[in-house]
C-alpha cells in the first residue's frame, strides 16, 4: 500500500470533515431519521476510508483529489432525505451540496462535477460501478460511495436501517422482510463481484450480510405464523414492531422481550463503534 493514502485522507479530513459533519448535523437536528442522519454519513465516510486503503493496495490510480471527492460525496449523499425519503433523494442531496458551496464561499474541489454526479446517482446500482476496482482502472468517486453505502446496510446497523426506511416508505409488514432480503441479496452479490480483490473486507462483511439475512428470515417466519403480528414484542418481529412504533426510544424497552433488548444493546454498541 502506498503510504500517501493516509496522508491524503488526513488532509481531506482536516479540510472538510468538521464543517461538513456540522452542517449535516444541523440539517437533521429537527428531523428524526437515525438510519440516514448525520451519523450515517460519518459511518459511510469511515467505510470509504477502509475501502480506499484496500483498493490502494493494488491500484495505482488513486490521488488526493479522489480521496477529497469521496469524503465530500459521503458527507452529502443522503442529505436530501431531510426533505424526501423517496428514490429522488439523490437529486435533492446534489442540490444541497450545490447550495452549501454557493453559500459557504468555499473554493470548489478539483472533482466538483464528479462529486455532484456521485451524490445524485449513489443509488444507481449498475454493474459498471462495482467493476471498477481493478489494478488497471481509475476508480470513480461513485464506486467508493456506492459500495461503502451498501456495506453500511449490513449487520446490526443494516437491520435497523432497512427497517426504518422501508417502513417510512409504507412497505407492509408482510412484505418487509421479503423486499429487504431481495434488495440486500442483489447488493451483496455485486459487492462480491466488484470487491473480489479485497478478501479481508469481503470476509468481514459477509458475516454481517449473513446476520442480516438470518434476522429477516426469522422475521418472515414469525409474520407468517403470528396472529396480530403488529402486537408481537419478542423475536425479530418484536424488534421491527419496536422500530415501527418507538424508533430508537429506549424508554419502553422494559415492556419488550429479552431478545429485543439484546438487539438494541448491540445496535447502540455498533453505532458508537462506527462513529470512531
Amino acid at each position: 500500500m502506498k503510504p500517501e493514502i493516509n496522508i491524503w485522507i488526513e488532509q481531506a479530513e482536516n479540510t472538510w470533515l468538521a464543517d461538513l459533519y456540522s452542517h449535516a448535523a444541523s440539517l437533521f437536528h429537527n428531523n428524526f431519521l437515525p438510519s440516514h442522519d448525520h451519523s450515517h454519513h460519518l459511518r459511510v465516510w469511515n467505510l470509504c476510508k477502509s475501502l480506499l486503503k484496500e483498493v490502494n493496495a493494488f491500484c495505482s490510480a488513486l490521488d488526493p483529489s479522489l480521496v477529497e471527492g469521496v469524503l465530500i460525496a459521503a458527507l452529502f449523499h443522503d442529505l436530501g432525505m431531510v426533505s424526501s425519503t423517496r428514490e429522488d433523494h439523490g437529486r435533492l442531496s446534489r442540490e444541497a451540496c450545490e447550495h452549501w458551496f454557493r453559500e459557504s464561499g468555499q473554493n470548489l474541489p478539483e472533482r466538483y462535477e464528479e462529486i455532484l454526479i456521485a451524490i445524485e446517482e449513489h443509488d444507481r446500482k449498475d454493474e459498471q460501478i462495482y467493476g471498477s476496482f481493478q489494478p488497471g482502472n481509475s476508480p470513480t468517486i461513485l464506486a467508493f460511495l456506492s459500495v461503502a453505502d451498501d456495506l453500511e446496510a449490513l449487520g446490526t446497523i443494516g437491520i435497523y436501517r432497512y427497517a426504518e426506511i422501508y417502513l417510512v416508505r409504507g412497505i407492509p409488514m408482510e412484505e418487509l422482510g421479503i423486499r429487504i432480503l431481495e434488495n440486500a441479496g442483489n447488493r451483496f452479490k455485486k459487492i462480491e463481484e466488484g470487491c473480489h480483490l479485497c478478501p479481508g473486507l469481503l470476509e468481514e462483511y459477509r458475516k454481517q450480510y449473513d446476520e442480516l439475512c438470518n434476522f429477516y428470515e426469522k422475521y418472515n417466519l414469525q409474520v407468517q405464523l403470528t396472529s396480530m403480528a403488529d402486537k408481537k414484542n419478542t423475536g425479530a418481529l418484536g424488534v421491527i414492531n419496536y422500530i415501527r412504533t418507538r424508533g430508537l426510544d429506549k424508554s419502553a424497552l422494559k415492556e419488550a422481550g429479552k431478545d429485543v433488548n439484546e438487539y438494541f444493546i448491540n445496535l447502540e454498541y455498533e453505532l458508537e463503534k462506527a462513529r470512531l
